[in-house]
């Protein structure tokens, strides 16, 4: 017998959440007008995080079936990801989907902040936000072209570590310490700023969804690693080009917007010094 959430967790964990999802890499909303003046559109799930029942996803048999029932075994998600976390088990585990919900409600909470402090706060607040964006972009993977990267499986948790330090504020270093700690994009109270920053991180997904399948169709070939250099194949050389174009992309838009704020903007790819200079 399943242990399901009543209406009343389920309301708990959307709220929590602020509406949108729990992935710090997606943090879509979940909720929008339908053309009935009595009804909503919902795309939100919550998830169980051990599972509801035997053989689901992460079972703990030692909780209890209040335990299971309850708020903090929760997770408010968007379909997609819900669905994500239980085809993958050993990838998505409790600690990695408690520390998303953490995220998530922190991120809500600075959203909620921003309206009741929106009055109060000026350009040098959002000039403070931009610059610790500015320092998550300080990494070999918006600074190198594609072919000339050393550890082409970083390159991939770069951008998805951006992806999240944008939405959430918060930036990790490969081990998931914190590097730095600001407030995320939907905290920026200059709106042109904020849209900017919303094209970015559309920008920064495709990356990473055009490199997951590249690597599905065989057009990239990861090897092992050896004394820090990981070794790889990219057979098609017009989507390393393309790799390196939609990168510059991104970092022109941001570039713009340090421009605005009176901060060094960012250049992509970076100049690599030769032993004659």
């Amino acid at each position: 017998m399943r242990d399901e959430f009543t209406s009343k967790t389920r309301e708990i964990l959307f709220k929590r959440a602020g509406a949108r999802c729990a992935n710090p890499n997606c943090r879509k909303p979940t909720f929008a007008a339908h053309k009935d003046i009595n009804k909503f559109i919902s795309i939100g799930v919550a998830a169980h995080i051990t599972a509801a029942e035997i053989g689901g996803p992460r079972y703990d048999p030692s909780m209890t079936s209040k335990e299971r029932k309850s708020a903090d075994n929760g997770i408010w998600l968007c379909q997609d990801h819900a669905k994500l976390i239980d085809s993958d088990e050993l990838k998505y585990t409790v600690d990695i989907i408690k520390e998303w919900r953490t995220l998530s409600e922190k991120a809500a909470l600075f959203d909620l902040e921003q309206i009741s402090a929106s009055t109060d706060k000026d350009i040098t607040e959002d000039k403070k936000i931009i610059r610790f964006f500015s320092q998550c972009f300080d990494r070999p993977a918006f600074q190198d072209e594609f072919m000339q990267e050393g550890s082409i499986e970083a390159f991939d948790k770069a951008i998805e570590d951006t992806i999240i330090a944008i939405n959430v504020g918060c930036l990790r270093d490969r081990n998931g310490d914190i590097l730095f700690q600001s407030y995320g994009k939907s905290y920026l109270s200059n709106h042109e700023w904020r849209a900017k920053m919303d094209s970015i991180v559309d920008i920064l997904r495709a990356i990473r969804s055009r490199y997951q399948l590249a690597i599905k169709l065989g057009q990239l070939h990861i090897g092992s690693e050896y004394e820090g250099k990981q070794f790889y194949n990219f057979y098609d050389h017009e989507l390393a080009k393309w790799f390196d174009e939609t990168r510059g992309q991104a970092i022109y838009l941001f570039s713009t917007i340090c421009v605005e704020a009176g901060i060094s903007k960012l250049v992509f790819p970076r100049k690599r010094k030769s032993k004659y200079n």
